[in-house]
């Protein structure tokens, strides 16, 4: 999940909104070995600011997060609008796991009915840095994200 803050921002209102309606991502985190490594990842966003994803505790991306928890992420939409997030990535555990799982699961059904729920993790991302750039305008908009 991303923490935006108790007060969001005008851009932090938008990205909520940008990441609830494009639902994906592509997560780069470090393998350890000093290459990336990249997944896919399905993403959702929370009214009160908080970017949440899954992966299984099997994953090379889960283990590379659990070994350093900096992370990027990018989200496309139609070809020309594009968000990179720069923060840190933290797996839930307990009760906060809960909210995030039910967040998840509302904007894709069946994602968190996992055949393998024993290994199922929920994570939250904590943006430190965020831009976006919209190429469907003259001129194209790109831009740091204002988020605290």
């Amino acid at each position: 999940m991303v923490e935006l803050g108790n007060t969001l921002t005008e851009d932090a209102r938008w990205l909520v909104g940008f990441v609830s309606e494009v639902g994906g991502a592509v997560l780069a985190s470090n393998s350890g070995t000093g290459a990336p490594e990249s997944a896919y990842v399905l993403v959702t966003a929370t009214d009160a600011g908080k970017i949440v994803f899954g992966t299984n505790a099997q994953s090379r991306k889960f283990t590379n997060i659990t070994a350093d928890p900096r992370v990027s992420m990018v989200l496309m939409q139609d070809g020309a609008h594009e968000v990179q997030l720069e923060g840190e990535a933290r797996v839930l555990e307990g009760s906060d796991a809960a909210p995030a799982a039910e967040a998840l699961a509302a904007q894709h059904p069946g994602s968190t009915n996992t055949q393998d729920p024993e290994n199922l993790r929920l994570l939250e991302f904590t943006v430190r840095w965020a831009s976006r750039t919209d190429t469907s305008q003259q001129p194209p908009l790109a831009a740091e994200l204002e988020l605290r």
